[in-house]
């Protein structure tokens, strides 16, 4: 009998004064059997940081031609396609095809050596980014994570500002390879 994911409920209010963008949103998160509760946390942290009105999250692990995160334009095209975790070049390269802007969000304390593996070709790519998160921040995040949970997050120069569902302050300055 296969596993069914278990299923998160976050009330996240969000003031980005980056983008000019505040808003409440009440997201529900699927976690994956075979997913860490940090990697559900990295896609959370992913959609707090391109607060795109059309980004919504894709089928997940189950799906594998499929981002994590997405965004459609006005003639369904994707204009944006985030993945979290550490995809090969060839992933890389296929979502460039197929949208306008691919950000990758790798984590974790291996993802240096996955960045010297596929830098080269993913540097080839001009519609890919790599957006890398403090991976102490992401574990903190995901520590005793309850089934449903209220982050405040505050967006400015670049960082999150998350009061987290402890009532701890977690900062996230994600870094760019660039």
């Amino acid at each position: 009998m296969a596993l069914s994911a278990t299923v998160f409920h976050a009330d996240i209010d969000i003031a980005d004064t980056d983008r000019n963008h505040f808003g409440h949103e009440r997201l529900t998160l699927a976690l994956h059997p075979s997913e860490t509760p940090q990697r559900m946390v990295a896609r959370l942290l992913a959609w707090c940081l391109f607060p795109e009105p059309a980004l919504t999250f894709g089928s997940g692990l189950s799906t594998r031609d499929e981002a994590d995160l997405l965004a459609r334009d006005l003639h369904d095209n994707i204009s944006h396609w985030v993945d979290v975790g550490e995809p090969d070049a060839d992933r890389v390269r296929k979502a460039c095809l197929r949208a306008a802007r691919v950000t990758v969000i790798p984590y974790g304390r291996q993802w240096p050596q996955w960045w010297k593996r596929v830098e080269k070709d993913v540097r080839k790519q001009s519609r890919a980014s790599v957006c890398v998160l403090p991976w102490d921040a992401v574990d903190t995040l995901a520590r005793d994570l309850p089934r449903t949970f209220a982050w405040q997050v505050n967006v400015s120069d670049g960082s999150l500002y998350i009061a987290d569902h402890r009532g701890e302050m977690v900062t996230v300055t994600p870094a760019s390879t660039d």
